[in-house]
């Protein structure tokens, strides 16, 4: 947008931007434009500006507006009402931030409570001290679930001391939730974080995707090798070979489930590590042996139906339950084993997972048949 606009209307576009608006729009500028611009700012507005660009883009310090509302607590309803209509520069007047003498974050006050409190009231006898605030180091995801939690409009930023210095408002908050949801779905999909496919060239993209397709090359390859060392077992049954993709689908998909429930419930804090991982695993488990007997059932009457052998039919459904069991058991365990090792668990519903629970399928699957007996 940028390209052949003056300076002067450039600036005069970006003045019209609030202090948190114009550091996300300056991090997109070359870096001549944006020397120009913060140039052209005044003093204070130019500082505000560069202390939100020293924060790392995804924390709440790089997302928070420096600009809230804020009074002593000693002020009462009719100066609160008063200063707020005298403020023309603040962003989405959701509460009002109470600070102590020293200037600590001890309260807030929403708009409903500042105009049902008779006039004289004030603001530290109708305050709410139980104040849910963040750090600027806070990575933006947490402070996205923590409004989705206790369904803010705003989030405080506070320093070390508890001083307040800016907020999150909820604008920034669907940002931030569209962003990771994003980010997820790449992923999930085995995609190199950041890919742009409109920004990028086809070598581009294929050093997105390959890595991933790379480690499915391989583990396709260990299939063959696990499939040929079952080359007696398929030859005195041929018709266990058409089970693979059966096998491969179910638990595959099954496996998939569970690591997306999973990763759910870890991101929307429902699932603890400290607690609860127990109970999930033993739940998953259950569903997962519930899941086998009901398709084992199935795929041993087919058996049945189409004239083969009672014990192949056992076999059959015996192996499918005890690899779907093993499916969901993976897929349940893997987000939270990466979740401990600080690594996002979204990756865990990509290929790296699929793959994993197709190799541990089909080893399941021929252990149990070739060791069958009257097979």
């Amino acid at each position: 947008m940028v390209e052949g606009v003056s300076l002067d209307r450039a600036s005069a576009w970006f003045a019209e931007l609030e202090p948190d608006d114009q550091a996300d729009v300056l991090a997109r500028l070359p870096e001549e434009w944006r020397e120009k611009v913060l140039s052209s700012l005044e003093a204070e507005e130019r500082e505000e500006v560069e202390e939100l660009m020293a924060w790392p883009p995804d924390s709440a310090g790089g997302i928070m507006s420096p600009v809230a509302f804020r009074l002593p607590e000693s002020t009462t309803c009719r100066e609160a009402i008063e200063a707020l209509q005298e403020q023309g520069d603040v962003e989405m007047v959701f509460y009002l931030y109470v600070e102590s003498e020293t200037g600590q974050l001890v309260g807030v006050v929403s708009l409903r409570n500042l105009l049902i409190n008779p006039p004289s009231a004030k603001l530290n006898e109708i305050m709410s001290t139980d104040v849910v605030s963040v750090n600027a180091e806070t990575d933006q995801e947490e402070v996205a679930r923590i409004a989705s939690h206790y369904d803010l409009l705003a989030v405080p930023v506070v320093d070390e001391t508890h001083n307040l210095v800016g907020i999150v408002t909820i604008d920034d908050v669907i940002d931030v939730i569209r962003e990771e949801a994003a980010e997820d779905l790449m992923k999930m999909a085995g995609v190199a974080e950041g890919y742009d496919p409109l920004a990028n060239s086809a070598f581009e993209d294929l050093g997105a995707r390959v890595r991933w397709l790379l480690v499915t090359l391989a583990a396709g390859l260990v299939l063959v090798e696990i499939i040929s060392g079952f080359q007696t077992t398929l030859e005195e049954n041929l018709i266990l070979a058409g089970f693979i993709p059966v096998i491969m689908g179910l638990s595959g998909n099954v496996g998939i489930q569970a690591a997306t429930i999973t990763i759910q419930a870890l991101a929307s804090g429902r699932l603890a590590l400290g607690g609860g991982i127990r109970d999930r695993i033993l739940r998953e488990g259950r569903v997962g042996f519930l899941l086998g007997l009901f398709f084992g059932s199935i795929l041993r009457g087919w058996c049945v139906i189409r004239g083969q052998s009672v014990a192949l039919g056992l076999a059959i459904g015996v192996s499918i339950a005890l690899a779907l069991v093993t499916a969901v058991i993976v897929g349940t365990t893997t987000p939270i084993f990466l979740k401990k090792l600080n690594v996002d668990p979204a990756v865990a519903a990509g290929p790296f997972v699929t793959t994993a629970i197709d190799l541990v399928g089909i080893m399941v699957y021929f252990s149990v048949v070739s060791a069958w007996p009257g097979l």
